[in-house]
């Protein structure tokens, strides 16, 4: 019989480049300073080409004055002997606008007393064993 860690590399065997890929491509934004970092929202490769799209207009332009950053990360984690498929001759940053997120909705709960609840169980077992329940609840509140 087969471990989970054998039929887990199976199923994911045709997809194991693309899934590099992306480990690689989330390594090179953590490597990244923090003012980058929480900015940039993807990131692909295609090619030779480097992807970068961010969620503001004015980091789009920091980022591409700044490439030569990136491909000294990208040069250190090939002399690190990781990502070696990642080798762009060329990046382009990209600003897509995304409105700010809405705020949740405000969720509303009422507190009734532990004793308070209706049975609606039809069953007699069942039935009994909620009143058990519901005395007990009782007796744990007083």
């Amino acid at each position: 019989m087969k471990t989970a860690k054998e039929i887990l590399s199976h199923i994911l065997a045709p997809y194991e480049s693309k899934l590099s890929l992306h480990r690689c491509l989330r390594k090179i934004i953590a490597l990244m300073p923090q003012n980058y970092k929480k900015y940039i929202t993807q990131m692909s490769y295609k090619g030779d080409v480097l992807y970068i799209k961010v969620s503001h207009p004015a980091l789009r332009q920091e980022i591409f004055y700044k490439r030569n950053l990136i491909f000294s990360l990208i040069k250190t984690m090939h002399s690190a002997g990781i990502c070696k498929q990642i080798n762009p001759k060329k990046i382009i940053t990209d600003y897509k606008y995304s409105p700010p997120p809405k705020p949740p909705k405000e969720i509303k709960f009422y507190i009734r007393k532990v004793e308070d609840f209706d049975i609606k169980a039809k069953n007699p077992e069942i039935k009994k064993k909620f009143e058990e329940i519901k005395e007990a609840l009782k007796a744990s509140c007083r």
